[in-house]
């Protein structure tokens, strides 16, 4: 779960601090126009964040964090060929409905593997886990963005989709 979680953390912020730049460039727009697309996913994750409990309940933790690392790594294979603002919006509400599904998925899996008194533990050692992803995510994406925006995205979404592909065939854990 950890490694998973370092993977899809390193992936998903992998463009992040690039984005911006790259929508600017690439639709001829303002960087204020291209922040509304950052706004619009990270306001429709708050949104889905009420939900993702009890989507997870109803589908069950893995399939969530499946689904979401799914939509996300394609999310990010569309991303590079969207050609309009309005693509790119639109997939800055599909990747941020998303997002918190997988947390969700992932916390409450842990809480279900772990017992009560190593649950601290294990939840600081996810955190750390994410944490180092989220370092060393925008270091590879500059690294790849510097030859193209292209290699970015796909670095991004070469993250997720074999980390949801593994994750969907590996047996759940109680």
């Amino acid at each position: 779960m950890a490694a998973g979680l370092l993977i899809s953390s390193a992936s998903a912020s992998m463009i992040w601090p690039f984005l911006m730049i790259y929508v600017s460039e690439k639709l001829d727009l303002s960087l204020s126009a291209a922040s509304t697309l950052i706004t619009i996913n990270a306001a429709t994750g708050l949104i889905a964040s009420f939900a993702a409990g009890s989507v997870a309940d109803k589908l069950g933790r893995k399939p969530v964090m499946v689904i979401s690392l799914a939509v996300n790594g394609i999310g990010y294979l569309l991303m590079s060929q969207a050609h309009s603002y309005m693509g790119c919006a639109l997939l800055m509400l599909l990747m941020g409905a998303s997002n918190p599904l997988y947390l969700v998925g992932a916390d409450a899996m842990l809480a279900n593997m772990v017992g009560p008194e190593k649950r601290t533990n294990a939840f600081a050692i996810i955190r750390m886990v994410n944490n180092a992803g989220i370092a060393i995510g925008p270091a590879a994406g500059g690294f790849l963005a510097a030859r193209s925006y292209t290699y970015a995205f796909l670095g991004a979404a070469v993250g997720s989709l074999p980390t949801a592909c593994c994750s969907s065939s590996a047996p759940a854990r109680r």
